[in-house]
């Protein structure tokens, strides 16, 4: 197993077939409170008519993610290890041909939050893809309360060009204020006859 960094007496290397089950679980210990936010913004209802592989659960989606990876590219899993013991990951995908890094799935178990794991971790990630020739690290978070850790740890490392977005749902079946066609502002809406003129 190839170390990548020390730090005290965790080391930071490539993750091994057998440290899967411990970043399993510790992807859903660190997930859990982010799939909780989406799905509290998005509604049950739509999140269950809309969510990705509808087969899996959240837990068994998010989890084939990283065994997918490994499968594909060992190198590109990388765990915290204490006394044989991981207390953190991260996995993250090499782009050559468009000279850039990606940084995906990552945490750090909540017992050490605030040690600053996260920031080591990701460093070393960016440094990585330095030696490997690449111009551009990128990394994508949400914008929810859930996600201020993540993007405090971000922008600690470097990540200094943010692309705000929102995404936008609307229950059809509940005819939302200016969700149909004829809607103005005598019958309530802001007089444009429902040509609002929007724009992506």
């Amino acid at each position: 197993m190839a170390v990548v960094a020390r730090r005290g007496g965790v080391i930071l290397r490539a993750a091994a077939e057998s440290d899967l089950p411990a970043v399993d679980a510790l992807t859903v210990i660190c997930y859990r409170p982010i799939q909780e936010s989406y799905v509290s913004m998005l509604g049950e209802d739509c999140y269950q008519a809309i969510r990705h592989r509808p087969e899996l659960t959240w837990e068994e989606r998010k989890i084939r993610q990283n065994r997918d990876l490994y499968v594909e590219h060992p190198d590109w899993l990388w765990v915290l290890d204490e006394d044989g013991d991981v207390l953190g990951y991260v996995s993250f995908w090499l782009v050559p041909e468009k000279q850039y890094g990606h940084i995906d799935n990552n945490g750090v178990h909540p017992s050490r939050a605030g040690e600053g794991w996260a920031t080591f971790m990701y460093r070393h990630v960016v440094e990585h893809f330095r030696t490997q020739g690449l111009r551009f690290a990128h990394v994508d978070t949400g914008l929810d309360d859930a996600h201020i850790p993540a993007r405090r740890a971000y922008e600690a490392v470097g990540f200094d060009r943010a692309v705000p977005g929102v995404e936008y749902w609307q229950d059809l079946s509940v005819r939302n204020p200016g969700s149909t066609p004829g809607w103005s502002r005598a019958a309530g809406g802001d007089g444009s006859g429902g040509l609002l003129g929007l724009s992506c």
